[in-house]
């Protein structure tokens, strides 16, 4: 029987308690579900950036590269082709070389690059030089990118050269 009283109030202070507890709220730390994903996606982000101004910012320097480089052997080969008369009727291949200087600079300035050209008998030698500012890569801070190629050529007055 005492047990039984016992249960009962023990039962009912129980009961007290749980609805006390429940008007009681406590001070809760602040909430941070999500902030790992909200760092990841900053972080991955950020990273997508740096790799597409990378690839993308590479793919333009090889692309002015190769045009430098197409350009110096283009404006070699229309110096090269600037042959002297004199050197025509007596069998060598050598170039006229005021001619040959006009007329690699005019293909070298046509094409929007600048350059020195070298001329030691027969053959021509192009330097394309040019400042470039690749898109992609500014967003990595790289605005400027200074690009130097060179191509040659012979002169060549008969088919055997």
């Amino acid at each position: 029987m005492i047990r039984t009283v016992l249960r009962r109030q023990l039962s009912a202070l129980g009961r007290w308690l749980d609805r006390s507890w429940d008007s009681v709220r406590l001070p809760r730390a602040r909430d941070e579900s999500g902030a790992a994903a909200v760092w990841t996606l900053i972080i991955t982000v950020t990273a997508f950036t740096a790799l597409v101004g990378l690839v993308g910012g590479g793919g333009e320097l090889i692309n002015d590269r190769v045009e430098a480089k197409r350009v110096a052997e283009q404006s070699a080969r229309a110096g090269a082709d600037a042959l002297s008369a004199s050197a025509v009727r007596s069998g060598r291949d050598d170039v006229d070389r005021g001619q040959a200087l006009a007329r690699a600079n005019d293909v070298l300035r046509a094409s929007g690059w600048g350059g020195k050209i070298r001329i030691n008998g027969s053959e021509v030698v192009v330097t394309a030089t040019g400042t470039r500012s690749p898109q992609l890569l500014g967003l990595l801070g790289v605005n400027r990118v200074h690009i130097s190629e060179s191509g040659s050529a012979d002169a060549i007055s008969t088919p055997d050269g």
